[in-house]
């Protein structure tokens, strides 16, 4: 016990009396779990748009103009009895003219100069959630196809290219956040450097009088840890300041959700991922300065 406070005690000690080079690592840490943080919150809200859109299926069912009124619906009720349909609905020429009418009001001249069957009567599909895998999907989609359609869309091929520039977009992610961690522990390490020479005198002591090499270097990964804890701390305020300043705002603005839900902040699970991040940053930075001056020390 007398053992752990004494290392608490130099611990405390030592950030105390070099306060300044301390908090030019913990900025460090700081910006570097801040980059992070921003860029896991791109990707959770990201993630979510495709989830959203992974578990809300519709498929739109185009008709051929001369296919009678009565044919529609005798479709209409064939599908509509299909297991893997939640919901389907016939959407007439002119509900879709008015449909596109009430979100681009400008559009009514173009359509009354192209005519009234520019606009093919539809059939409206929701999927279960279940049958909203790629194979389940294109299966549906198979099975849905008829002479009288002259198209079925269902947006899946969208989809499927918003996965791929994701998965790029992790790599990318990867990579970045790889270069700003060997950065962040080059700078820290160089940062604790030079704690660790304003304190050569007593290392050399210690050195003297038997002490080891994990005696000596406890506290300054200690320290490290310590810097690492609360540089990433200052960057998960910083998240909630720019989500609750900035993103809310801009969400406002740009009348921006997901479902009908605003934008989230990174969860607390992922926040204190960072914390840890933080911390190892800072006990590895702290770990390649002591074992450099360690090397050097006779």
């Amino acid at each position: 016990m007398s053992k752990m406070r004494h290392l608490f005690r130099r611990t405390f000690r030592s950030a105390w009396e070099n306060f300044y080079l301390n908090s030019v690592s913990a900025g460090v840490i700081c910006a570097a779990t801040l980059l992070v943080g921003l860029f896991l919150t791109v990707m959770f809200n990201l993630n979510r748009i495709v989830d959203t859109w992974d578990r809300d299926v519709h498929i739109s069912a185009y008709f051929e103009h001369d296919v009678p009124v009565d044919v529609r619906f005798q479709i209409l009720e064939e599908i509509g009895a299909m297991t893997e349909i939640a919901q389907a609905r016939y959407v007439s020429e002119e509900d879709a003219r008015l449909y596109l009418e009430e979100r681009i009001p400008d559009v009514r001249p173009v359509l009354e100069e192209l005519g009234a069957e520019v606009l093919p009567a539809s059939i409206e599909i929701a999927v279960h959630e279940a049958y909203t895998s790629p194979t389940a999907l294109t299966n549906l989609v198979e099975g849905l196809y008829r002479p009288e359609f002259t198209d079925i869309d269902y947006g899946r091929e969208w989809v499927e290219r918003f996965n791929t520039f994701l998965s790029l977009l992790q790599l990318l992610g990867l990579i970045l956040g790889g270069l700003i961690a060997i950065a962040a522990v080059f700078l820290v390490a160089n940062t604790i450097h030079l704690v660790v020479y304003s304190r050569r005198d007593e290392i050399e002591v210690m050195r003297l009088v038997g002490a080891t090499d994990t005696h000596i270097a406890i506290p300054f990964l200690a320290e490290g840890a310590l810097q690492g804890i609360a540089g990433a701390l200052l960057a998960w305020l910083g998240l909630i300041g720019l989500h609750s300043l900035l993103i809310v705002r801009l969400q406002e603005a740009l009348m921006i959700s997901i479902a009908d839900q605003p934008l989230q902040a990174l969860p607390p699970q992922e926040c204190l991922a960072l914390v840890g991040l933080g911390m190892t940053l800072g006990i590895l930075g702290s770990a390649g300065a002591v074992s450099r001056f360690l090397r050097e020390v006779p």
